[in-house]
């Protein structure tokens, strides 16, 4: 348990100028809508209105995409399990259920005894555009910290 009473929970994201990327391309093609816009209340014509709605349309499809993409992917580790949320969908893994971990480039690979495997985009370098390797090491750690109860040492 933590200082506020519940298990912490450990967080990662993507980061770097991937992040960055995430948030600023909407806001630049957001920033061309609301330039129309403008034009549109200084002078109201039907040209300037569907440039205007294009371009609001544009702004919500571009940011729902990096949203998609980028923003909401994140790598969950706590004491009821791994929490995986990718593009293609989100994976729930008990601890026990992991055999191995490894650094992939894709992101974190969580190997099942099974043989199947589940990565966690926001550790990718390709996500974030630099090694992982410092990300990847607090992951250990974290995986290494969990309570004995939740591990398979066997």
């Amino acid at each position: 348990m933590d200082s506020q009473g519940g298990d912490s929970v450990s967080v990662w994201r993507v980061g770097g100028m991937a992040r960055v990327a995430g948030y600023g391309i909407p806001a630049l093609v957001g920033a061309g809508a609301l330039f129309d816009w403008a034009g549109w209340v200084s002078a109201p014509r039907a040209e300037t209105a569907w440039s205007a709605g294009a371009w609001s349309g544009l702004t919500v499809g571009v940011a729902l995409f990096f949203w998609w993409v980028i923003l909401r992917v994140r790598l969950e580790v706590g004491p009821d399990g791994i929490v995986a949320v990718n593009p293609w969908g989100t994976h729930r893994l008990g601890l026990d259920e992991v055999t191995a971990v490894r650094l992939g480039a894709w992101g974190a690979e969580f190997h099942h005894g099974d043989g199947f495997k589940t990565t966690a985009y926001a550790l990718s370098e390709l996500a974030a555009g630099t090694s992982q390797d410092r990300r990847f090491a607090e992951l250990l750690a974290v995986l290494e910290s969990a309570p004995p109860s939740h591990r398979d040492d066997a």
